[in-house]
């Protein structure tokens, strides 16, 4: 069984960015930081939600 990497627009796409972003970030950035820009984001609907059921 072989694992493969996801790309960098699947890593985007886990965060929850769309996929215009990704195109318009990508002209301007190498896959490196890419990938370690989607890796130092934060996925706003579930910070929202955590803070949601705190503030219950």
């Amino acid at each position: 069984m072989r694992i493969r990497k996801i790309t960098s627009m699947e890593a985007w796409r886990l965060m929850g960015f769309d996929d215009e972003d990704y195109l318009k970030a990508s002209k301007v950035c190498c896959e490196t930081s890419l990938y370690h820009q989607a890796g130092n984001s934060i996925v706003v609907s579930v910070i929202y939600n955590i803070l949601k059921e705190l503030f219950k």
